[in-house]
């Protein structure tokens, strides 16, 4: 039941069709993203959740309460008309508002901190540079437990880098990154901190046109300004043809996972996943890599043993840690393919019609792959699904990883349409899977974007859905 749908939430209990568990579905009213150019949804802030509307010259909260009920919504003035926002961090009670802003010949680094009403409470000013040296937009991460924070600006010539402690909201410290042989622009590809401020940077060589070391990767490693190391990875065989890092804090050990390929990067023939302590990374290691073999290729592509020598278009889309600190790896078979219509044959009518194209986007199976610490296999499985859309980026399709002490819950769209099922696969520390129904969208003008999703508890998360310019926030618990 709808009660003044404008101001409050609407509560669907909804059982899941296998009749042995049920969620709690709860809807917030339509937000309009119109004019946005990004949002958040900042969750747990005491009891209420925040609703980010960045809309360049405007930066606009709305505020709901734990159950989706609009509360309010706060515009706050800045500084300047035109700030630049640089990442936003839910806390336990408040959130903290990172963002600069030019003004003559400096560029000013502030953080605000706002209280569950969006009240300001405290404005820090951490640092302040000379704008000549500010040549692009800064980037941001943040520790697991968002103690630190780092505002990184990528250079041609250095990584500009700014530590903060995001407890006291100071400066730990600011320096320029020079890494001789390494572009930290062009082979630039993920930068992380750590809980206790250490931060890894990986970078590898992905040109097209330059191949050179492109078969493995370079670690950087920073545990203070006086103490910078780098690291060579190659692979004991052919080249990395997708890669990803991550930070185990439970075992204090660096994640790594990829691909590899004989030179084409829409292929794999094989993997690798591994963890490490930071302190024990030599100057330069040989990766262990996993060789697909023929009956799993088979299996996953549904042709004879042989036939295929590589699996394709998998990309890898997880990297999660498992207790014993050995890693669990989790891609996905990803396809867009451009068509054209007649009405869209180039010359034909005129230079805007000839350079458009329809796109199909194909999100199907799903392998997760798991090792041990030392990257040995220790199981790996094929969970099959099917997603197709058309000329949307794919945005409802895709899953997400929904995380529990002893279980991986994969959720997502069984199709791409207003009326659908949502199904997850749960997988146990094995690698059994077992696939189920959770709930149905069909009657309520629901899509659901799942890999935006974000956990907000050990049983609930909240899932944008989006239909024309509108967002609902959906929050589903399970009970």
């Amino acid at each position: 039941m709808i009660i003044n749908r404008y101001y409050f939430a609407f509560i669907l209990h909804l059982i899941i069709l296998s009749g042995l568990n049920s969620q709690k579905v709860t809807v917030s009213r339509e937000i309009s993203i119109k004019n946005n150019y990004a949002y958040d949804i900042l969750p747990n802030i005491g009891d209420h959740i925040i609703f980010y509307h960045d809309r360049g010259i405007e930066n606009t909260f709305e505020i709901y309460d734990k159950n989706l009920r609009y509360v309010n919504t706060i515009t706050p003035e800045f500084e300047k008309r035109n700030i630049q926002p640089t990442g936003v961090l839910p806390m336990d009670s408040v959130f903290h508002f990172y963002y600069s802003y030019r003004e003559e010949g400096d560029v000013y680094f502030k953080i605000r901190v706002y209280d569950k009403n969006v009240y300001l409470k405290d404005t820090v000013t951490y640092a302040v540079k000379d704008k000549r040296n500010i040549n692009s937009n800064p980037r941001f991460a943040y520790s697991k437990n968002k103690s630190k924070v780092v505002v990184f600006t990528p250079d041609e010539k250095f990584l500009n880098i700014q530590l903060i402690d995001n407890h006291s909201l100071k400066l730990i410290y600011n320096f320029n990154l020079i890494v001789q042989g390494v572009n930290l622009k062009t082979d630039f590809e993920k930068l992380l901190v750590t809980d206790e401020g250490e931060i890894n940077i990986i970078c590898r060589k992905s040109s097209f046109w330059d191949r050179t070391d492109a078969d493995g990767f370079n670690l950087i490693r920073i545990v203070n300004t006086e103490n910078i190391s780098l690291h060579r990875f190659t692979p004991e065989s052919d080249e990395i043809s997708d890669l990803l890092m991550d930070y185990d804090e439970k075992n204090k050990r660096l994640l790594f996972a990829g691909f590899t390929s004989t030179g084409n990067d829409a292929d794999c023939n094989g993997y690798f996943g591994f963890s490490i302590l930071p302190q024990d990374i030599p100057d330069e290691a040989e990766i262990l890599i996993n060789k697909f073999s023929s009956e799993f290729i088979a299996e996953a592509t549904g042709k004879k043993p042989g036939k295929i020598k590589v699996l394709s278009d998998y990309r890898l889309q997880e990297i999660l840690p498992r207790n014993d600190g050995g890693v669990i790896i989790v891609s996905e078979l990803v396809k867009e393919f451009t068509r054209r219509s007649q009405m869209n044959v180039p010359g034909q009518f005129s230079d805007q019609f000839a350079s458009r194209g329809f796109i199909d986007y194909y999100h199907e199976d799903i392998i997760m792959l798991s090792t041990f610490p030392d990257g040995k296999e220790h199981w790996k499985k094929i969970l099959f699904k099917k997603q197709f859309s058309q000329d949307d980026n794919g945005i409802f399709s895709s899953f997400f990883a929904f995380r529990t002490p002893s279980r991986i819950r994969l959720l997502y769209n069984d199709e791409i349409k207003n009326n659908n099922t949502v199904s997850e696969y749960v997988i146990d520390p094995l690698g059994n899977a077992e696939r189920k129904s959770v709930l149905s969208t069909e009657y309520q003008n629901l899509k659901l974007r799942f890999r935006n999703a974000i956990q907000i508890g050990p049983s609930s998360l909240i899932v944008p859905s989006e239909k024309t310019w509108k967002i609902n926030m959906v929050r589903i618990d399970y009970e």
